[in-house]
Order: C-alpha cells, then sequence, then structure tokens
C-alpha cells in the first residue's frame, strides 16, 4: 500500500528548470514539439512570465495570485481539470451498477506503440470497445455504456501502455424498449471469454493498420515493414494469454471515475511521491504490484527521469478519454433517453457539492476547500481590493514577486530551446 506524506519536498517544475537544457542537448532522440510547448508551461506556470493579479490591503499588505498555466499535464494545474472532467462524467452516468475493467497488450507490442503512437493507441481503444460491444450485441442482445480512458504508463512510470474501462453492469435492448438485467448482482461476462475477444479484436486491429500502410517501424524492427513478418509475429501473440481485468460489481462509480480520471487530467508523477533529489539522482516512491502492492523506491539518473515522465506526453488534441456504446457523443442524447425511461429514471439537472465546488471561481472553490478567503487580509481581516493586473515582461513584476515571497524561477533559456 502507499503511504507517502503528503508534504511536497521538491516539485518538478523545479528540476526541469535545473535541467531540461542539458537533457535537450545531451537527447539523441528527437523530441516532439508538444513536449517543448508542455514543458515551457510547466516552467511558466505561477511566474513573472505569465503575469499576475495583484491585490492591496489599505494598511499596505500585498496578495500576489500568479497566473498558471492550465496545463493537464502541471502538477498543480491538472487537479482541477481532474475534478471537472470526473464530475461531468458522473452527472452523465446512468444510476445502475458498473465494472472497471483493465486490458493491457504484452510487451513485445509495447515498441510498436511507443513508434505509432496515435495509431497504436486508436487500435488498442478500438479493440477494447469491439470486444465488449460484440460479446453484449451478438450475446446479450443489448447496447452497454463504455467509459474509455487511455493509460500509458505503469506505477513506476515506463513506458506501459493500457486501458481501462468502465462498464455498465447491464444494457439497453437493441430496440431500445426495455434495460436488459444481468442474471446475479455482480455479473459481467468470463475473464477467459473477454481475454480472448480482447486479443482477437486488437491482433486483428493491428494487421488492418499494417495492410492500410500506417504502422512505422525503427531501424532495427525494419523487417516488421513485411507484412509476412509482421504477420507472423502476431500469430505469435495470439499463442500468449493477455492480461484482462473485470473488477467487482460498483454500485457507486464514483471512486473509479476519480481513479481513472487522476492520470488523464494530472501529471504522471504526483510530487509527494519524490522522496530525494540531489542534482544528480531522482527518487521516487510507487505501489509496486509485483509485491502485491507494497511500497517501493526506484532511483533513477536525473535526466532518465526526465526522459520517462516526457514519454507520457500525449500527442496534440489527441483525446486520451473516448466514449462508447450508450455514452457515445454521436448517439449519447438519444441512447440515454432511452435508458432512463426504460429504468424509471430522469437526468440529474442538480450539481452534486464536488461538482458546484469544481466550478467555482478560485476565490470561491479555495474558501469552500479551505474555509479561508485568499484575499482577506491577514493583518486587516478586511478583504483585499484588485490593484492591476500585471501581464508580460512588465517592469514591476520580479517588485510584486519579491514583495509577496514568491520564487522568481530563471526561465527565459528553456523557453528558447528548440530541438536541433
Amino acid at each position: 500500500m502507499l503511504r507517502i506524506g503528503t508534504e511536497i519536498r521538491f516539485r518538478l517544475a523545479d528540476i526541469l528548470a535545473a535541467h531540461w537544457a542539458e537533457f535537450v542537448h545531451s537527447s539523441k532522440k528527437w523530441i516532439r514539439p508538444v513536449v517543448f510547448e508542455t514543458v515551457r508551461k510547466i516552467l511558466a506556470c505561477r511566474t513573472p512570465i505569465l503575469g499576475c493579479h495583484v491585490y492591496r490591503c489599505t494598511c499596505g499588505q500585498i496578495e500576489v495570485v500568479p497566473h498558471s498555466c492550465k496545463s493537464r499535464f502541471c502538477p498543480r494545474c491538472g487537479k482541477h481539470a481532474t475534478d471537472r472532467w470526473a464530475d461531468g462524467v458522473l452527472n452523465e452516468l446512468l444510476d445502475v451498477p458498473y465494472h472497471h475493467l483493465v486490458l493491457a497488450v504484452p510487451w513485445h507490442l509495447r515498441p510498436i506503440i511507443a513508434f505509432n503512437r496515435a495509431v497504436g493507441l486508436n487500435c488498442v481503444v478500438r479493440a477494447a470497445c469491439d470486444s465488449l460491444q460484440q460479446w453484449a450485441r451478438e450475446q446479450k442482445g443489448m447496447r452497454i455504456g463504455i467509459v474509455v480512458v487511455i493509460h500509458t504508463f505503469g506505477s513506476d512510470i515506463k513506458w506501459h501502455p493500457h486501458i481501462h474501462l468502465l462498464v455498465t453492469e447491464g444494457g439497453l435492448s437493441l430496440d431500445g424498449s426495455r434495460w436488459i438485467q444481468p442474471y446475479n448482482q455482480g455479473w459481467l461476462r468470463s475473464h477467459t471469454g473477454l481475454k480472448s475477444m480482447w486479443r482477437y479484436h486488437c491482433i486483428r486491429a493491428f494487421r488492418q493498420a499494417h495492410k492500410a500502410g500506417q504502422l512505422r517501424f525503427t531501424a532495427k524492427s525494419a523487417f516488421l515493414k513485411k507484412y509476412a513478418c509482421f504477420n507472423k509475429l502476431m500469430s505469435e501473440l495470439y499463442k500468449l494469454t493477455w492480461y484482462a481485468h473485470i473488477g467487482a460489481c460498483l454500485l457507486d462509480p464514483r471512486a473509479t471515475v476519480r481513479y481513472i480520471g487522476r492520470y488523464t487530467k494530472r501529471a504522471v508523477l504526483a510530487e509527494y511521491r519524490i522522496t530525494h533529489y540531489d542534482g544528480k539522482v531522482v527518487r521516487f516512491a510507487y505501489k509496486d504490484y509485483a509485491k502485491g502492492g507494497k511500497t517501493s523506491f526506484k532511483t533513477l539518473p536525473v535526466l532518465a527521469f526526465i526522459g520517462r515522465l516526457i514519454q507520457h506526453i500525449p500527442d496534440k488534441h489527441f483525446k486520451m478519454v473516448r466514449y462508447a456504446g450508450l455514452f457515445a457523443t454521436r448517439w449519447k442524447a438519444r441512447y440515454l433517453a432511452q435508458a432512463r425511461k426504460a429504468l424509471g429514471q430522469e437526468k440529474t439537472t442538480q450539481d452534486s457539492p464536488s461538482t458546484a465546488t469544481s466550478r467555482l471561481p478560485w476565490r470561491e472553490r479555495r474558501i469552500a476547500e479551505q474555509g479561508r478567503d485568499p484575499l482577506l487580509c491577514r493583518v486587516c481581516q478586511i478583504p483585499m481590493k484588485l490593484v492591476g493586473v500585471v501581464m508580460g515582461h512588465h517592469g514591476k513584476l520580479k517588485e510584486y514577486f519579491e514583495e509577496a515571497g514568491l520564487p522568481i524561477r530563471s526561465y527565459y533559456s528553456p523557453w528558447q530551446l528548440r530541438p536541433g
């Protein structure tokens, strides 16, 4: 069980600021443009480069509110994005039991997916949805609701693409007239059947992608460009038992939605898990599933640590969350209306407390979370007034930050770096 203190001793932004230039110059790999954009946002977050709001009290006390980068990969900005996404999904879900599924590919496919991120991950998602929907449609005569979340990392932040799915336990009949209940509470389908269908659809998707010329290969695996060689690899993978896990019945899916969404809108590694950093190595805690979920520690050279982190930055505009079946965007309004009618449920129009909190402006959200107004003068206990919004390279930025006691990071060199 991962039990690490919540105190943050080391910031990812500080590690990146100190070593990003060295990493770029020493890296022999091509760095994706989206990586540079994301790192620039993280380094700029809550620094003078993005500006700030300045509040002042009549007694002279000053409060500087730095602007955030709003990047989902930023440890400090990603939490709010996660909360809003999770609350939005929860408001759309049907009030029925769910199952949390995890589907993973063998390690043989991981390098191929890494070199073909968009195509490979799309193949995996399509295979996961097809393996469930075909079973539900052909064997049970129903449509199920599916929320798909793509994860590309393991607990030790290595490259480990896998799929998390939140699936309704029952489904809407194909004619939309009734809700088909499971045989008994906890029923979904057998693990053996799911593993077989998952393997079949995934291999089929990769074979189709290869025939369409959508897959690229590194110099070391150039022989896989020949379909005969690639097909032989797929045939060997067909002999293996693929990983598929069906979780227990969930009467309340809130915890699972927040769990799978935590790494979709937030950084790969929570900063409180970093236990040591000395400028040369980084040590962090992770849940070691090989040891029954016990807490283990991994120590990496700082450049290797950065390399592991940035490989999980998704491509720009690539959807890491998908919806299928009853929740598919194209058919959601129609299917959900039929499902709610069959279940005798009404759509919830009132926000839950967590949803209402996630949609509040930052000041009201801080009051709700911390029980204190951040713009209340600590000396006079009266509200401060906005005296200015400073943007860009303004002369008073440094002065404001120093007066408020905020750190000023050297930022301009990493901002200007480009590959090559």
